[in-house]
């Protein structure tokens, strides 16, 4: 924790959608009979409304024609804050795997749950009559009913997308039309808004298992257990528990304990992995590996044919992934029925 460089510029993707929904809003102006006399594009601006209204206050120098005072209508928009929302809280330790393998082709990128945050948005329409304000606002009310949900792809890297709700809380106005002739009217619209967002952490890679060796941990079958074992307990589960193989083939080895390769084994090979296809009634294991991986000492002489693959079982590694098959067996006065259930994790 906190020693892992990771930024995922998720507060600046969900600062720019929500300015990006409201920045085709327009104003059109019309005659009494209905001509539009213009058509005009509501700019919009992150900052505070009390920023524009300072601005709007001064008056244009004409020693310098880099300063105006800004016009209306316009939208100003501000993120005010953070806060946690635990009743969208899953469990942390659940991973989010990318469906596809990375570039080299033999690793996955993979997140842990995400942490849920809520996000308070304020949009403020500022107008200087009530007939503009009016048609901006309501542009936007029938869109938040009372939410509008956006897809947001969360991570550039990662192929996880999230629908994330944006809620309308309220709408309050305040029209400054008191006051001396030098000061401008200005009616403000406010309107606030909860994101429900998330926030991932950093990127992980863990290595695909690609083969498995079945090991079963409980008798199987009606057989294996006695009348009084299925009178007692009604409902026997057999475990079936698969751990990673990592295929190798060797050089051609005749009634020997040391098994040579042409290339350099999987470093995740270690002593007292247990050896699948030597042909030998018991499964030879590991004694030792060289150090440079080219061969290694087996518990018994073995035979190998060109072109045997080898799969070694037994080095576990904490980032390997795990699959757990379950066949729940239901007796019932002689009756037997099976359901199997397979989980990942």
């Amino acid at each position: 924790m906190f020693g892992t460089h990771f930024y995922n510029e998720t507060i600046k993707r969900a600062v720019s959608i929500f300015g990006t929904l409201f920045n085709n809003i327009t104003l059109k102006k019309t005659k009494e009979d209905g001509t539009v006399l213009s058509i005009i594009k509501v700019p919009i601006s992150y900052g505070p409304k009390q920023k524009f209204l300072a601005r709007l206050q001064e008056e244009p120098n004409l020693s310098d024609n880099n300063r105006s005072a800004i016009s209306l209508p316009r939208l100003a928009f501000e993120l005010n804050g953070f806060e946690y929302d635990p009743t969208r809280q899953q469990n942390k330790l659940i991973r989010h795997s990318k469906s596809d393998l990375d570039t080299d082709g033999v690793n996955r990128s993979y997140q842990y749950n995400p942490a849920p945050y809520n996000l308070t948005f304020t949009l403020s329409v500022l107008a200087k009559n009530m007939n503009d304000a009016l048609q901006i606002v309501e542009q936007i009310l029938p869109y938040f009913q009372p939410e509008y949900t956006v897809t947001m792809k969360m991570i550039d890297s990662m192929t996880d997308t999230r629908d994330v709700p944006i809620t309308l809380n309220s709408v309050a106005m305040e029209d400054t039309y008191e006051g001396s002739f030098e000061e401008r009217r200005v009616i403000e619209y406010t309107l606030e808004f909860t994101m429900k967002l998330y926030f991932f952490g950093p990127v992980y890679t863990g290595s695909v298992i690609k083969s498995v060796i079945e090991r079963e941990y409980i008798n199987t079958g009606n057989a294996n257990f006695t009348t009084s074992e299925i009178a007692e307990s009604g409902l026997i589960k057999e475990v079936k528990h698969y751990e990673p193989a990592f295929a190798e083939i060797p050089n051609a080895v005749s009634n020997s304990t040391t098994i040579t390769f042409p290339s350099a084994i999987n470093t995740k090979i270690s002593a007292n992995d247990e050896i699948f296809g030597t042909g030998n009634a018991t499964n030879p294991t590991v004694v030792s590996i060289a150090a440079d991986k080219l061969s290694m000492v087996v518990s018994g002489a073995v035979t190998i044919e060109t072109n045997t693959t080898l799969k070694f079982v037994g080095s576990v590694d904490p980032t390997d992934t795990f699959v757990v098959a379950e066949t729940v067996t239901f007796y019932d006065d002689g009756a037997k029925e099976s359901f199997s259930e397979t989980n990942d994790s």
